[in-house]
């Protein structure tokens, strides 16, 4: 790979961000093209001049990165287009919809365009009205501390004897008010892993669906929260559980059943048109907007091993799909 490849690294200086997921499609790009791909966060001139600029995450609520074509060739990825589709759900205010707009216009000096999934593909081309031909879907794959061969996992302490696991955001896709609803109509215990849930000031809009979960669940012993745990002790806490859920009401791919499949962990999903893709079936599915439908398949598989055992069996072979190769191979294609 004999061309200059930069890389915007928006973590660089957003500590937060570090922590969600573009922290870890970062990850994946370091470990995938070490020596290859070079990190910048403009805060020094970068002269892009010849070379190719990957952009890893266009968000379309803070300014564009790029308004003019300054690299031999510029690639966009965008993971979902969640807050545009659900707008009344993430207001953006004045600034954030003038940002979209300057988004919208800048990505007209992207070469191509990279997304998560064939399901985000369609809403890429559907929203932002672009050709299809310049959106490529690049599976996403595990980062190297869930895929050696020599797994060095370390326990988390004061963890329930049987539990269900949530890892991820609690944005209002995350659908966690109903999830909520749904553990105590099952009478189960679940622990939530994500550094969101230490958050003490929740009077932000985006946050009303973290503010009425945490409501739901105060003071029930039940909600394990354990806050941000590091990938070792991520890796045990899905060797130990009953079931992985995620019953989203929307998703760009979905990492959680990825990372619990690989560890034959079996997933609750919600049925939906990505989640389907992604799993390939090898899941569970439930009405994400039905409580008691949730409710009912988290018991199938919290309250029956042999259930629990084929669809982790399943989960695990259908993991093997999505490895570094693949990764590696569909963004080599565009550069």
């Amino acid at each position: 790979m004999a061309k200059k490849v930069y890389v915007y690294d928006p973590t660089a200086s957003d500590s937060l961000s570090r922590v969600r997921g573009i922290g870890r499609y970062l990850q994946l790009l370091r470990e995938n093209f070490i020596n290859h791909f070079e990190f910048i966060d403009f805060k020094k001139p970068v002269d892009l001049k010849d070379s190719v600029f990957i952009n890893p995450f266009i968000n379309f609520l803070t300014p564009p990165i790029l308004m003019r074509k300054l690299a031999r060739k510029q690639i966009a990825v965008i993971h979902d287009l969640i807050p545009l589709k659900y707008g009344s759900y993430f207001p953006a205010g004045i600034r954030g919809n003038m940002n979209i707009f300057f988004n919208k216009v800048a990505l007209k000096n992207y070469d191509a365009i990279i997304t998560d999934s064939l399901a985000s593909k369609m809403d890429i081309v559907r929203m932002l009205k672009v050709n299809e031909d310049n959106v490529k879907v690049v599976y996403p794959c595990l980062p190297k501390s869930f895929t050696d061969s020599v797994k060095s996992v370390e326990e988390l302490p004061n963890l329930p004897e049987k539990f269900c696991l949530y890892v991820g955001d609690a944005t209002w896709n995350k659908n966690l008010i109903n999830l909520a609803k749904a553990l105590k109509i099952i009478n189960a215990t679940c622990v939530f892993v994500g550094k969101i849930f230490e958050e003490k000031n929740t009077s932000h809009p985006w946050q009303k669906e973290l503010k009425g979960f945490l409501a739901e669940v105060q003071n029930d012993k039940r909600f394990v929260f354990p806050g941000y745990i590091t990938d070792s002790q991520l890796l045990k806490i899905y060797q130990q559980a009953s079931l992985n859920i995620l019953v989203s009401r929307d998703e760009g791919f979905g990492f959680s059943w990825l990372e619990a499949a690989a560890n034959s962990c079996p997933s609750l999903l919600s049925n939906i048109e990505v989640l389907r893709e992604i799993s390939g079936g090898s899941a569970l599915f439930a009405d994400p907007e039905n409580p008691t439908d949730i409710a009912d398949k988290i018991g199938e598989v919290y309250f029956r091993r042999d259930i629990r055992n084929r669809v982790g069996r399943q989960a695990f072979k259908r993991s093997q799909f999505f490895n570094s190769q693949k990764f590696r191979e569909g963004f080599e294609e565009l550069l």
